[in-house]
């Protein structure tokens, strides 16, 4: 698999056009996106907050990926809550038919006192505004699949995967404040999935922690992963989106 480096630059002209020139060190086998990877090797979604945030203690704690309670996940079985699924159930998933979930973990969104940092805020998506039916909670980090016009023009696929924090302000996409405890769910493969969750919105789920691979292998294998734009760049294209469609 052949390998090259180069730069990346966005730009949106006034037109609203998107004029995106994207570089990569490494291609990614699934979209055919010229980008750096946004990795997930060995990374769990469970922060402490006092690692990037001042004044925070060591017990506060954020989940900034995950999906949360009361979304319904599509499995063989039909529309499920998240949940209700358990290791074992089999989930649609959009490149490879029904899959056994391997994991299944749960956390807090926030565990500190007062309210929850604005970074880690969930973003309430409107009915229709990722092509979900019903309306839906994402967090800020974790990473969802759209689907466009643009990104074809841009990429040579029409699907590309970013992190649900460049969405914010795009067909309505607003942060909001949680009432009360906001339970996370994360769901994980043996392969990294791709899910369906209320309706046709199209979350990402990672591999089984004993199925994650160094970098280095992940770049010769050309048949697994899935790569996420980088926050800037997949803001770039999300602003494009919604200059053509405005």
């Amino acid at each position: 698999m052949a390998h090259e480096s180069s730069r990346a630059v966005g730009d949106i002209n006034h037109n609203g056009n998107a004029l995106i020139q994207l570089g990569m060190h490494g291609t990614h086998a699934m979209f055919g996106l010229t980008t750096k990877s946004r990795t997930t090797w060995g990374h769990e979604a469970l922060y402490e907050a006092s690692d990037y945030v001042d004044g925070f203690t060591q017990a506060e704690t954020v989940q900034a990926e995950g999906i949360v309670s009361g979304t319904k996940i599509h499995s063989e079985h039909g529309w499920r809550p998240i949940e209700a699924i358990q290791p074992g159930d089999k989930i649609t998933t959009f490149d490879n038919g029904p899959r056994a979930v391997a994991q299944v973990k749960r956390a807090q969104l926030w565990t500190g006192q007062g309210n929850c940092p604005r970074h880690a805020l969930p973003l309430a998506v409107p009915a229709g505004a990722l092509g979900n039916a019903t309306p839906l909670l994402l967090l800020p980090e974790q990473n969802v699949m759209i689907e466009s016009d643009l990104a074809e023009s841009v990429f040579g696929d029409p699907f590309a995967m970013i992190p649900s924090a460049a969405l914010e302000g795009y067909n309505g996409i607003t942060r909001i404040e949680p009432m009360g405890t906001t339970e996370v769910f994360v769901l994980e493969f043996e392969e990294e999935q791709v899910i369906y969750a209320n309706g046709a919105g199209m979350i990402h789920c990672q591999a089984a922690a004993h199925d994650r691979r160094g970098i280095e292998v992940f770049l010769e294998d050309n048949t697994q992963g899935y790569a996420s734009l980088p926050i800037e760049t997949a803001r770039a294209l999300v602003a494009a989106l919604d200059s053509c469609e405005g």
